[in-house]
């Protein structure tokens, strides 16, 4: 039985963003039976059993106040989303940002594995029918 690994492995895919990449490397090491996998949204969610994606998304957030503020001009949406999701603690103005950054990276994420998705799925249905 083949697992996703195998299968992008053997294809060589790729993607274009980084946060996809980092999610490539996540598939490289971690062997998922493609038989619970039939749409992105499962493969989220075998990606994220033991926290790797967010693992993904925590180092991406900047640390430095300066790149905050600088990041926070062209995104108050998604700190906007992080306050009324109740993902933003307190009332420390960088600690909102650094929630926004991370509101902005999930949704990356989530396109970032829509697209490995879209380059796999046929590989993989095409593994399960001959089983």
């Amino acid at each position: 039985m083949k697992t996703l690994n195998e299968i992008v492995t053997e294809n060589d895919i790729s993607v274009n963003s980084d946060l996809g990449q980092q999610v490539l490397d996540i598939l490289s090491y971690n062997e998922i039976d493609i038989d619970i996998i039939s749409d992105d949204s499962e493969l989220y969610d075998a990606l994220d059993y033991n926290g790797s994606l967010h693992e993904i998304i925590d180092s991406n957030i900047d640390i430095y106040y300066y790149d905050l503020r600088k990041w926070a001009v062209d995104n108050y949406d998604y700190i906007d989303d992080a306050i009324s999701e109740g993902i933003a603690e307190g009332n420390d103005f960088h600690q909102l940002i650094q929630s926004g950054q991370y509101m902005k990276l999930r949704e990356e994420m989530t396109e970032a594995i829509e697209e490995i998705w879209e380059e796999v799925k046929d590989l993989v249905y095409e593994a399960q029918n001959d089983q």
